[in-house]
């Protein structure tokens, strides 16, 4: 068995990430895929992981998420590094799970992302290096998000990178109901009754100047509707958040089932959270060196 040494182990954070602006087009293209534009960010909110070489690919999480680790986004990640750049060698990964599942927050694809990020490092390749980044839009369309340290908008099928924009601290508080919503189901539920979105310039511009209450103004999300007529709980939740006190602006992200709000301040989005029916996490957004970084 491989026995890994300080050097061949790293400890890392796989941030979660909400949706600003998810603006979602009619119409498939041949891959079977909509034009997204996803302005993300991403949250002090993460997954904990440990990634050493192993001779053979392995995943394990805590607590255990009920299905084949070999069917996860990690593995594949593993299998795909080990594949394009050390076939001599394999990768084991210890996750414990904080990031809610089928909530919209990006919890397999901030691991997957994570795995790519923790072997790179290990062999001195860039996190930017091309073909990281081709293996990570064969993954997910969130993950190539979560190996750059940015605000970002991704483009194309939502994972094309288009441009980045400034660090900032927003206070945020997440409610999920119990239910969870299949990004699949929400798409098909979205075609049913298909609408275009506006462009995200707005969301785009606030991001530039660092402008919180705009940003909370500019809040975008065409597949919300699909995800709460799924869900019907997750209406209940945007309502709730929206009429409490020190709330700015709420809204689902990504296909749910989680939504999320931007608060005035940390003890606002605690007190909220505390308040909740639902499962709640008070958090913020977060720096470069506080997501996938094992410095």
């Amino acid at each position: 068995m491989v026995r890994p040494s300080p050097k061949d182990m790293l400890a890392l954070r796989a941030p979660a990430k909400v949706n600003l602006h998810l603006g979602v087009y009619p119409g498939r293209d041949g891959r079977g895929y909509h034009r997204v534009d996803s302005v993300m960010i991403a949250l002090e909110l993460a997954d904990e992981l440990s990634v050493s070489r192993a001779e053979a690919a392995g995943v394990s999480f805590s607590p255990h998420l009920g299905i084949d680790g070999e069917k996860t986004a990690a593995h594949k990640a593993i299998r795909a590094f080990e594949a394009t750049f050390t076939p001599w060698c394999s990768y084991h990964a210890d996750i414990t799970r904080h990031i809610p599942s089928a909530a919209g927050l990006g919890s397999s694809s901030t691991d997957a992302a994570a795995v790519l990020y923790a072997a790179a490092k290990l062999n001195d390749i860039p996190t930017d290096d091309p073909r990281l980044i081709e293996i990570a839009c064969t993954l997910g369309a969130d993950v190539a998000f979560f190996l750059q340290a940015n605000p970002a908008l991704f483009v194309g099928a939502g994972d094309v990178h288009s441009r980045s924009f400034p660090q900032l601290r927003m206070p945020i508080v997440l409610v999920k109901p119990e239910a969870g919503v299949s990004t699949v189901e929400a798409y098909g539920v979205f075609d049913e009754d298909p609408t275009f979105p506006p462009a995200p310039e707005s969301m785009m511009q606030a991001l530039l100047n660092s402008d919180v209450p705009a940003i909370a103004a500019s809040l975008y999300n065409n597949l919300a509707p699909a995800a709460v007529k799924l869900a019907p709980e997750i209406g209940e939740c945007v309502a709730w958040l929206s009429g409490q006190e020190g709330v700015l602006a709420a809204q689902v992200t990504g296909s749910g089932s989680c939504s999320f709000a931007i608060c005035e301040s940390d003890g606002a989005a605690v007190r909220i959270a505390d308040a909740s029916p639902w499962w709640a996490c008070a958090t913020r957004t977060c720096a470069p060196d506080e997501r996938i970084s094992s410095e």
